[in-house]
């Protein structure tokens, strides 16, 4: 985020670009920070089979909050690529090599989010709520 400050501060079109893309990330990132990091943080415990119960039933409760906001997510990264698109235009025209960068890593991210992390956090918190309800995998092992 350090990095998106320094981008703001640009001159010209750059800098206005670089506060729209941080107007619009700051409640995603809210949201990434809700409901997917913590299902994320199960996957260890879910694939050594040592999830317990309590630790099911919260990520239960966050993975239904997932699918609630999945949608809602995925939009606004349809919303993110196109201002960081806006962005990178406005740094190669303007010689702001910083702002192209930053650019490519967050589209890079954003496909990673879609692509691997929200499939896995959805992953985990359908095997937490599994677990929560006492199906699926012999999880006599962790309780």
């Amino acid at each position: 985020m350090q990095l998106l400050v320094a981008v703001q501060s640009l001159s010209g079109e750059t800098g206005r670009r670089a506060e729209e893309v941080a107007k619009c990330l700051q409640p995603h990132l809210d949201r990434d920070d809700e409901c997917a990091l913590p299902l994320l943080g199960l996957l260890q415990d879910l694939a050594n089979e040592k999830l317990t119960l309590s630790e099911a039933r919260k990520g239960s409760r966050v993975y239904a909050r997932l699918k609630e906001e999945y949608p809602r997510m995925t939009s606004e990264h349809r919303e993110l690529f196109k201002l960081i698109d806006q962005l990178k235009r406005a740094g190669m025209e303007e010689g702001h090599l910083t702002a192209v960068r930053f650019a490519e890593a967050m589209e890079r991210h954003a496909q990673d989010e879609e692509e691997l992390l929200y499939p896995a956090a959805l992953l985990a918190g359908k095997l937490a709520t599994q677990r929560a309800a006492g199906k699926g995998a012999d999880w006599t092992k962790a309780s």
